[in-house]
């Protein structure tokens, strides 16, 4: 049963460009205020190189073109390509504002470029099959969180087993489904504790549903312990992540309701809680004088005693008690209303 904090994610991805090195600095560092405000963990940018992720003649994407998208997608990762040089400005400005700085590398040289800024790396769905980058994450030291969407199970076990063999140790599973916007037809959730229960290893989710609270609540209360989700500033800007983003209102949202959620869950041991004690003490039936009883006289249920809730009176035992006490004489005198303890018979 989940009983940690949900680790939460405000994945800004490729929404920080802006046209000019300063202007997408400058919109970075709204989206980290945004993230920061939030009340997230983490904010999660990344970073790649075309030509190490794309062969050169990828051309479109069904996605792309429906998101009125035309240039070919090698063309529009040069354009989102973030600069090296910007990483360490948006990991300070992060430390500032007291949130975690995160980025997704693609390649080799994107992975070296990051790993100084980031306390834990995350691989994308379709790097999953990328041993160099596996390996490189893995020897880094630092735990990995891996979205596993488009996957297959035999697809995620080789990705664990390769982590490990190359002395990754700490390492986490995200459920995703990868269609931008993903209805929640298509969220799979339970597919969450079943990651879990064969894999032995945390789960989250990557939840690329446009609602902001629906899918990550139902994630947090399957057992999700990490939470990513896309945000903008507004969802008309340009781009292909802006369109099904939360805007900054909503993140709030998301985040305050995945907080209630696990307020909610509690944990997994049964008991009588200390907001419940006033009223079971008054409600709960138990077995209780219906009449004055005087010492001596035969407790008999339907006659002087019976089975009723206490109120204010004095909670008597468990009705389960009834065999043991019928027939035996009271050992005091019982007041209307009065519970009937072992010591009140013999």
């Amino acid at each position: 049963m989940k009983n940690t904090r949900t680790f939460i994610i405000a994945e800004a991805g490729s929404n920080w460009r802006m046209g000019t090195y300063s202007r997408d600095v400058k919109m970075a560092k709204a989206l980290i205020d945004v993230a920061a405000e939030s009340g997230a963990d983490a904010i999660k940018f990344q970073t790649y190189r075309p030509e190490t992720v794309y062969v050169t003649n990828a051309g479109d994407t069904d996605y792309l073109s429906e998101s009125g998208i035309k240039e070919s997608v090698s063309d529009m990762f040069k354009d989102l390509s973030m600069p090296y040089e910007m990483i360490p400005v948006l990991a300070e400005y992060c430390n500032k504002k007291n949130i975690q700085f995160m980025s997704t590398p693609f390649s080799i040289a994107d992975a070296k470029a990051i790993d100084p800024y980031v306390k834990i790396h995350k691989i994308a769905s379709y790097e999953i099959s990328h041993p160099h980058l596996i390996e490189f994450v893995a020897k880094s030291g630092k735990p990995l969180i891996l979205s596993t969407g488009g996957a297959t199970l035999d697809d995620i076990e080789w990705a664990l087993n390769y982590y490990r063999k190359n002395n990754g140790k700490e390492i986490s599973l995200l459920q995703t489904t990868a269609k931008y916007p993903a209805p929640l037809s298509t969220l799979n959730l339970h597919v969450i504790p079943s990651l879990m229960k064969k894999f032995g290893v945390p789960v989250g989710f990557s939840d690329h549903s446009r609602d902001p609270v629906i899918a990550p609540v139902a994630a947090v209360a399957l057992g999700a312990s990490i939470i990513e989700k896309h945000f903008t500033l507004h969802n008309a800007l340009p781009g292909p992540d802006h369109s099904f983003a939360l805007t900054p209102q909503e993140l709030r949202i998301m985040v305050k309701a995945i907080r209630d959620c696990e307020s909610c869950l509690g944990s997994s041991e049964k008991t009588v809680q200390a907001e419940e004690k006033e009223i079971r003490d008054f409600a709960q039936r138990a077995i209780q004088a219906i009449k004055p009883i005087k010492a001596g006289e035969i407790l008999k249920q339907g006659v002087n005693v019976d089975v009723l809730r206490p109120g204010k009176q004095r909670q008597g035992l468990h009705p389960k008690n009834l065999p043991e006490m019928e027939g035996k004489k009271a050992t005091r005198d019982v007041p209307l209303g009065d519970g009937i303890r072992n010591e009140d018979f013999e």
